[in-house]
């Protein structure tokens, strides 16, 4: 019976390593920007260049291998591509660093949803994640900063999303793709996090398979 249990813990260490090797790098793909979705151009300072500009805040449509998404930048330094051009692919935050990771999916969990069709909560949205993922989390400060004539109904909005991610969890989980390029913007896409892929119930009935086969052979070989 021992024996059996080795086994078994042995498998479902093998099967988690296996989920874990699915996720980060998923390849390259195709994207373009095609244009903002929901948004205000607001008077920001960002990395891109110095003093402070009107910058396009908010929602984006993209195409990921011709497929159209709704995404939002997560690169404040790089300026958007509108041909197609290849990028990194990956299937989580974990490029992001565990403690970024947490307050992004935070911010979508707690915000994401009022953006929709709202073009206030998007530029605000947008705002909140370029200052979390990429600056220090405080609007008036660090590279990521509005100025005195930003809007100042996106700024309460921003400040609010970021206080709730630095202090919630939120309730709702989405899943992520994230797409990276060296010399353009990055792109993060989000979907509501429903039930496991097909691949995953696959390989979880395959495991669970060869447990039962592992358990009566075992059984067999001691009678």
């Amino acid at each position: 019976m021992k024996t059996s249990l080795k086994s078994i813990v042995a498998l479902i260490a093998l099967s988690s390593l296996t989920l874990a090797s699915t996720h980060s790098l998923a390849g390259t793909a195709s994207v373009a920007e095609i244009g903002l979705d929901k948004g205000q151009t607001l008077n920001l300072v960002l990395p891109v260049q110095s003093g402070p500009q009107n910058y396009s805040a908010g929602s984006l449509d993209i195409t990921v291998n011709g497929t159209s998404f709704l995404a939002f930048c997560i690169d404040p330094f790089q300026y958007s591509s509108h041909t197609a051009t290849t990028y990194n692919s990956y299937s989580d935050l974990s490029t992001l660093g565990s403690s970024v990771a947490g307050v992004v999916s935070n911010l979508y969990s707690e915000s994401y949803a009022s953006t929709i069709g709202n073009a206030t909560n998007s530029a605000a949205f947008q705002l909140a994640l370029w200052d979390l993922a990429k600056d220090d989390g405080v609007l008036t400060t660090g590279a990521v900063h509005t100025t005195s004539s930003t809007n100042s109904s996106v700024v309460a909005a921003a400040n609010t999303m970021i206080y709730n991610a630095q202090h919630s969890t939120g309730s709702t989980q989405y899943s992520f793709n994230l797409y990276t390029n060296g010399t353009k913007q990055d792109y993060l896409v989000a979907s509501v996090t429903a039930v496991p892929e097909p691949e995953t119930y696959a390989m979880l009935l395959a495991g669970l398979g060869l447990m039962g086969f592992t358990v009566r052979r075992r059984t067999y070989k001691q009678a």
